[in-house]
């Protein structure tokens, strides 16, 4: 019984092992190729993405508008129709600030399942979402939808900024707003 138990920890410390040594070679990898996604590129760009959804939820206006450059490319034509357009982001969240304050008492924001690919001073990422939105008139009930964000993205001297939102509906439950 005894020599199992050293056999397995053998293995496990050496998949322990194999495992640092995989995870330094990619390390080195990743610095010397700059194509390849950097860990820390990586995660500014999932928070710039991350910033919109819960600083909308926290009706943190500011902090919202902080995580886009000055002009964003918008396409939720899959959800309303219409054409892709390019705003003032000041104006996009200008809007998104009335229309929730107007509407809806509280909402949700989840985003996540990240696919992230950095290409020099561009990104793109790529998220499942799920947006739940209570509304202010009770009677109304709830509305919420679901599908794949793509958010585009640009490296500044702020750091990472989203330049490009592409919003994909798949499915929703309850009534969209009038």
């Amino acid at each position: 019984m005894l020599k199992n138990k050293r056999r397995q920890v053998l293995l496990v410390g050496g998949s322990v092992i194999a495992s640092t040594l995989l995870s330094n070679k990619l390390a080195t990898a990743q610095s010397s190729n700059p194509t390849m996604n950097s860990t820390t590129d990586r995660d500014a760009i999932i928070n710039a993405v991350n910033q919109i959804a819960i600083m909308a939820d926290l009706r943190n206006w500011d902090a919202c508008r902080d995580a886009f450059s000055d002009r964003v490319a918008t396409d939720y034509t899959s959800l309303t129709g219409g054409e892709p357009s390019i705003v003032n982001a000041e104006d996009l969240v200008s809007g998104w600030e009335t229309f929730f304050s107007q509407t809806f008492k509280v909402t949700q924001h989840l985003i996540g399942s990240h696919v992230v690919t950095i290409t020099g001073d561009t990104a793109t990422c790529l998220s499942n979402f799920q947006a739940h939105h209570v509304y202010l008139d009770s009677a109304k009930g709830t509305w919420t939808l679901g599908g794949i964000y793509e958010h585009g993205l640009i490296q500044t001297p702020q750091g990472w900024k989203v330049n490009r939102m592409k919003m994909t509906w798949t499915w929703e439950s309850g009534d969209r707003p009038n």
